[in-house]
């Protein structure tokens, strides 16, 4: 156990006026994220917040001169971000997401439209007819993907050692979702591309508060990066863009962090597929009765 990993996951979209869904994965050893650990407390300490108190959106939404809702309200009493500079604010964030890239051994975050998802999926015969559960919350697609690429790196880094995964807190329904959907369809399965699914359900998933789980704020981050992007990029979004570039502009070169959308192309061709391998089996039903007669 010495080499297991712990995966953070974590979601960006679930409000019902976003029009972009997003999950992320950050996997690393035991080890690995207390050093993480270790150097965020000190960015925040130097910098004067708490780590409790840092969510991403919460800190793009609230700047020196354009204060967030909550702030304007007061209701928000630990935004200290506030009233810090942008160079304040660039270096924090960048500090943070080397300290991401330097720790986490694999991260992925995967993005795609709600309304692409509803068309070529979610509403889509294709669904019926899929080799996987498809389930009704945009936010388990989205990690139905993340936990694709996580299997592709396991296999092509023979990192073939126990996982527990740690999930942001959630609803009791959203809870059920992800255990027969995600989990349940890994259990089925004895391999999936080659890899032995290295986990026990009972024991290896929990679910966290980033508030006392701090390491769950990498997921955020990078899920709250690739969602942003996918935004900007379809919506042509004009507001502020300089906390994504800051962000970005670590994340994008590196090695070990890969950054993804589902464009509806690629939604579409999912839907195609399954839609054909499904007229290909009737197909043969039908031709074995024909033989049998």
């Amino acid at each position: 156990m010495v080499d297991a990993l712990t995966v953070y996951v974590d979601d960006s979209g679930s409000d019902t006026k976003s029009r972009v869904a997003a999950a992320a994965f950050c996997v690393s050893t035991v080890e690995r994220w207390q050093k993480l650990l270790k150097k965020w407390q000190k960015i925040a300490s130097d910098a004067g917040f708490a780590l409790k108190d840092f969510h991403m959106t919460e800190f793009v939404a609230c700047r020196c001169g354009e204060p967030c809702q909550q702030c304007q309200q007061g209701k928000a009493v630990n935004h200290p971000w506030k009233t810090w500079s942008d160079n304040k604010r660039k270096s924090v964030l960048i500090r943070m997401a080397k300290a991401i890239v330097e720790n986490v051994e694999f991260g992925v975050g995967h993005a795609y439209t709600k309304a692409d998802y509803d068309e070529h999926v979610l509403q889509s015969p294709a669904r019926n007819l899929a080799d996987e559960p498809i389930g009704e919350e945009y936010y388990t697609f989205a990690v139905q993907r993340c936990g694709g690429s996580l299997a592709e790196w396991r296999a092509a880094n023979s990192r073939f050692v126990p996982l527990k995964f740690v999930f942001d807190t959630a609803s009791s329904r959203e809870k059920k979702e992800i255990a027969k959907v995600f989990f349940g369809a890994a259990n089925r399965a004895q391999q999936i591309n080659g890899v032995e699914q290295w986990f026990n359900p009972e024991v290896g998933v929990s679910y966290e508060s980033r508030k006392q789980v701090h390491q769950l704020l990498t997921a955020d981050m990078l899920a709250w990066t690739v969602a942003t992007m996918r935004a900007r990029e379809m919506f042509a979004f004009r507001g502020r863009n300089l906390e994504l570039y800051w962000v970005a502009k670590t994340f994008v070169p590196s090695k070990n962090i890969k950054l993804g959308y589902m464009q509806k192309d690629t939604l579409a061709q999912w839907e195609k597929d399954r839609l054909n391998e499904a007229a290909k089996s009737q197909s043969g039903i039908s031709e074995l009765r024909s033989d049998e007669t």
